[in-house]
């Protein structure tokens, strides 16, 4: 009878952090019906970034992708309102070796990153920093 009632109150706590987990699930489930939905859309413009972002400034880039989203919104292609090609196409861990090997950790320069792991050719690509060190050093 003790050995039955233990059994009982472990199977009452393992039902209810199923209930928990079940949830939790769920709102994966809807996040990820979201993220297949706009698959393409996000493919689409994370192709275009790799072909095309590498000679750009970091606010150029923005424009692109701001003439990008409404492009395929208006045609009615499903994609992200917030699209971030660090979060689409990067690797967080890789990302973070980065940061620990003492790269720069901006966003074109992650962005720089992705592209030349990315891309099948060698793209080209203006370093932010260095860009400012010889402005800094024509003045």
């Amino acid at each position: 009878m003790d050995r039955c009632e233990k059994r009982m109150g472990r199977a009452e706590k393992l039902v209810v952090l199923l209930a928990d987990e079940g949830v939790r699930w769920q709102e994966t489930v809807e996040i990820m019906d979201v993220e297949i939905e706009e698959l393409v859309g996000n493919v689409f413009i994370s192709a275009a970034c790799i072909a095309y972002f590498g000679a750009f400034t970091g606010t150029y880039r923005e424009k692109l992708v701001a003439q990008w989203l409404e492009s395929t919104q208006a045609k009615g292609i499903p994609v992200a309102e917030n699209f971030d090609l660090i979060k689409i196409m990067g690797d967080p861990v890789v990302i973070r070796g980065w940061g620990i090997a003492a790269l720069p950790t901006d966003k074109v320069s992650i962005e720089n990153g992705i592209l030349s792991t990315q891309a099948q050719r060698w793209p080209l690509m203006i370093d932010p920093e260095e860009q400012a060190n010889r402005w800094i050093r024509n003045i």
